[in-house]
């Protein structure tokens, strides 16, 4: 019988990934937090990405979740800022 085997998966890919995904589920609660998540995603997903591909290990999906979701979030606050600034000015 062939053996398969497994990689081990990347721990700071998946806290990458769940800090992602909470920057986004907060966004609209607790607005600084949000934020602090959104960086510590995607820092952790680069960071994870890095381990992979150096330490031969899987959770690049996870890792890119966390980076996409961080940057959308700041994304959103940096739209939410520059619509809030135009605003105040007229």
């Amino acid at each position: 019988m062939d053996q398969q085997q497994y990689k081990a998966t990347s721990s700071l890919a998946i806290a990458g990934m769940i800090c992602g995904i909470t920057s986004l589920v907060t966004i609209l609660v607790i607005n600084i937090l949000s934020i602090v998540f959104a960086i510590v995603a995607i820092v952790l997903g680069a960071v994870a990405m890095i381990e992979i591909k150096n330490n031969n290990k899987s959770g690049s999906g996870f890792a890119i979740t966390g980076i996409i979701c961080g940057s959308i979030t700041l994304l959103l606050w940096c739209l939410f800022y520059i619509l809030i600034v135009n605003l105040l000015r007229c």
